[in-house]
Order: C-alpha cells, then sequence, then structure tokens
C-alpha cells in the first residue's frame, strides 16, 4: 500500500524532511509517523509520545527519498500523539522539531455515488459515506467554469446516508465539486445535478411509422443548434449527454405503443448522429406513459404524439418528472 499517495494527512513538513502519518489506522495496524529525508540523515532520533508512553527510535546513514515508518502500539483510546524529531545531515545540519499527531481507529471515509439522489426541489445532493461526516466544503460552478459560490458546511451525518446541499445560485450550478470531512480524514466527489429540457418543434410523423420525412428535418436541424449552444456553455465544465424520450397518445395497444415510441426516438437520435452531433446519445419508449395531457384510454390527443430532449452528465432526476428506466446508448 502506497501510505504516502493515500495516507499523507496532517502533513509537517521541514526543509530537508517529508513528514506524515496514518490518520486512520485499519484493523490490526499500528498508528504510524511517517518520514522521508530529502538528503541523505547521518543521525536520526524520533520520540514519540503518546497515552503518557512513549517510544524512542533511531536511525543512523538514512539515503535521501527511503520512506521510514515509525509506529508505536496500538490502543483505541488514545487518538493523540507527539513526535519529537532530531535529524543530523551528513554536512552537519541539524533539525529539530516537534510534530502534533491526531489520528482515528474509525472506518476510513468513503463516499459511494451509486445510490446518489439529487432533490431539485429542496436543492440537495444525497450520497453514502463510510463515517460520519463532519463538514463539507462545497464549490458551485456554473457555465463556462465559472465558480458560483464556495462555502464550508456543518454536516454531521452518517454512516450511510450524507445530505450535501448545493450553495449559491440554485438554478445555475452545473457542478458540484465536494470535499467532506471525518476527523482526520478526507474524501472528495463531483456530482452534476444539472439538466436541461431542450426546447423543439416536434417532428411529425406518419400514422404507425417512425420514418423522418424529409420535410420534417428542418425541426430537427434547429434541434441540432440549440445542442451546439449547449456544448458551447457546458461542454467543458460536465460530460454532456443527450436524452431522448419518445411518447404517444393512448389511441392502440399499449405495447405497441411503447414499440412504436421507442422507434421514433431511435430514429431522431439517429438522425442527429449523422448529421454532426457526436456526443453520447441516449433513448427510450415510454409510450403513453409520459402523458402531457391526461386522457382516458383510445383518445387521439396530438399534444402527446411528442419526444423530449433532455441534456445532462447524469440521467434526468426523478424529481424532473421522468421515471427512472434503463436507457439505450447509440
Amino acid at each position: 500500500m502506497n501510505l504516502l499517495l493515500s495516507l499523507l494527512l496532517g502533513l509537517a513538513q521541514a526543509a530537508d524532511l517529508d513528514l506524515g502519518y496514518v490518520p486512520n489506522p485499519a484493523p490490526g495496524e499500528q498508528p504510524a509517523l511517517l518520514l522521508t529525508p530529502g538528503r541523505t540523515v547521518e543521525r536520526l532520533e524520533v520520540v514519540i509520545e503518546a497515552g503518557g508512553k512513549s517510544w524512542t527510535f533511531e536511525r543512523n546513514n538514512l539515503p535521501a527519498g527511503k520512506l521510514e515508518r515509525f509506529a508505536w502500539t496500538r490502543d483505541t483510546q488514545v487518538t493523540e500523539a507527539s513526535a519529537y524529531i532530531l535529524a543530523v545531515f551528513e554536512d552537519g545540519y541539524v533539525s529539530e522539531q516537534t510534530v502534533p499527531i491526531e489520528y482515528s481507529y474509525s472506518a476510513p471515509l468513503s463516499v459511494s455515488l451509486d445510490r446518489a439522489h439529487a432533490d431539485l426541489k429542496s436543492r440537495t445532493l444525497t450520497v453514502q459515506a463510510t463515517a460520519r461526516v463532519e463538514r463539507a466544503d462545497i464549490v458551485v460552478i456554473g457555465a463556462r467554469k465559472e465558480v458560483i459560490d464556495r462555502r464550508t458546511v456543518d454536516i454531521d451525518q452518517g454512516p450511510g446516508d450524507v445530505v450535501i446541499p448545493w450553495v449559491g445560485e440554485p438554478d445555475k450550478a452545473v457542478l458540484l465539486d465536494v470535499t467532506v470531512h471525518a476527523g482526520g480524514a478526507y474524501a472528495g466527489f463531483t456530482y452534476s445535478p444539472w439538466f436541461l429540457d431542450i426546447p423543439h418543434e416536434d417532428v411529425l410523423f406518419a400514422s404507425n411509422e417512425a420514418v423522418i420525412d424529409d420535410s420534417e428535418e428542418y425541426k430537427l436541424k434547429h434541434t441540432l443548434s440549440e445542442l451546439q449552444e449547449v456544448l458551447e456553455l457546458y461542454g467543458e465544465v460536465v460530460p454532456v449527454k443527450l436524452y431522448i424520450a419518445g411518447c404517444t397518445d393512448t389511441v392502440g395497444d399499449t405495447a405497441h405503443n411503447r414499440d412504436l415510441s421507442l422507434r421514433r426516438a431511435r430514429a431522431i437520435a439517429t438522425w442527429l448522429r449523422g448529421n454532426g452531433y457526436d456526443k453520447p446519445i441516449y433513448y427510450h419508449g415510454f409510450g403513453e406513459g409520459l402523458l402531457a395531457v391526461n386522457t382516458g384510454d383510445g383518445v387521439d390527443e396530438s399534444r402527446n404524439r411528442r419526444a423530449l430532449y433532455l441534456v445532462g452528465a447524469n440521467p434526468p432526476p426523478a424529481s424532473a418528472g421522468i421515471p427512472a428506466v434503463k436507457w439505450t446508448e447509440l
């Protein structure tokens, strides 16, 4: 395990010594000070004091760049220590310092986005954390990478569900850059709550058909122009994905309508891809399950024969009125 990469928290650094420690000792692991000399050390003395006890270590002729680990007895009731360090370098220079150390025997902190849930109304994001989160540093990024707001908020939740607010001007939030803290440990992640419903004129298909007539292509050309503007604003902030939702009225068999709406959504996706839109496209046929106008069965309502064009870094959230489904990638 590369401890310097994953566990160097609370760094104390002198001109010729890099110091770190293990913030969350694993089960059975001892707390430890980590030391790497920047140049050869002729003599090194380290004294650790923790819980009223002390441990003394001596090393001679330490080469530059070699990691040294100084561990003391594991005691889950003790989570603070101090390290006195005396280093005599080969040229006679002497470095002397005392370093405070805080650590925890709780589980290492990590965050899972597997079941992340964004609530557009309350402007919150729920994630899962392996430890109790004390606070979160939040940076809210908008279009063209503009930083809308940054602040630290108290959380005091977990382990399990942790609710993260997004601050600043919520409607302009494109990406959340979040660092959560638990004791001496921290974990970072990014998440995009952003999505847009692209206004457009619906393509008219012949009855029971999913072929785009030449006379209808001007509508998709306008949509293509709208999508290019979206990419200019947001393409450098998040990976923009297009979701096309096909819908029908209630005339005909439910299963047939679902298949028809799927084929029409796929036809629109295929046209956009063939005419220069090269970002990820997903589609799904909702049939009569996503009505714009609630009607009874067998009602010929033109406003329900439509397709929705949604863009975002993630699938449209359920709070946007779109059911959670398995989208098909073109």
